[in-house]
């Protein structure tokens, strides 16, 4: 399993109560990109071997991915990456597209500037990451964009819903092959959606969030 020699140097010299912390950023980090496939089981041994450490840490850690819903623990077995087949991504990206044009919407209606400058805050650092060439993180950068917009959509409810479905959301991500010129396209999108937004625009701002999320479906792996 290759994504095992990619190991963060700093990684084998960790505080003893980072140790489960740093575990789960770095299979998290390795199962958004893809290096760890669905399907796929979490080599706890081999983990172990890579960061010097028991299994307790690394069980720990697998049992806050099996809480976020990316990974299934099997009974007195081990743990595998869940994984996603076209139909659900396709089901799960539909709905999401729907809560979140809902999300811009009240969005548009309620926000104040602190609202607008925590958000282009955090697509700058989605913009650092693509350009860094840190697949992973520009997902879970984007993750962190869409999830404040609806946290600061003026509907708890709306927002306790798009962050249970999160998980299921950066699954049917791994679904979706973007070449890097494509996925810069997308990413740049969240500029188009923040001038809508700060135009008070709420129906262009709504197709442009619509077309950020429902495009991505026409570059579902075959």
């Amino acid at each position: 399993m290759s994504f095992l020699n990619q190991a963060d140097p700093e990684a084998l010299n960790v505080e003893p109560q980072s140790l489960s912390e740093r575990v789960y950023n770095y299979l998290k980090e390795q199962i958004l990109s893809g290096a760890i496939e669905g399907g796929e089981r979490i080599p706890e041994e081999r983990v172990g071997r890579l960061f010097g450490i028991s299994r307790t840490p690394i069980r720990e850690a697998i049992k806050r991915l099996e809480e976020y819903g990316l990974v299934r623990v099997k009974p007195r077995s081990y743990a595998e990456v869940v994984s996603l087949d076209d139909r659900s991504a396709v089901q799960i990206t539909q709905v999401r597209a729907q809560l979140e044009e809902l999300a811009v919407r009240l969005f548009v209606e309620c926000a104040a500037e602190e609202d607008f400058a925590a958000l282009e805050q955090l697509v700058r650092q989605c913009d650092a990451a693509l350009s860094a060439g840190a697949i992973a993180e520009t997902f879970m950068q984007d993750s962190l964009l869409h999830l404040e917009l609806s946290r600061r959509c003026c509907n708890p409810h709306l927002h306790d819903v798009l962050q249970r479905l999160d998980a299921r959301v950066q699954l049917a991500r791994l679904q979706v092959h973007l070449p890097p010129a494509i996925l810069a396209q997308f990413v740049a999108q969240h500029h188009t959606l923040m001038d809508a937004m700060r135009a008070r625009d709420a129906e262009r701002a709504a197709a442009v969030m619509r077309s950020h999320i429902l495009d991505q479906l026409q570059h579902l792996k075959r």
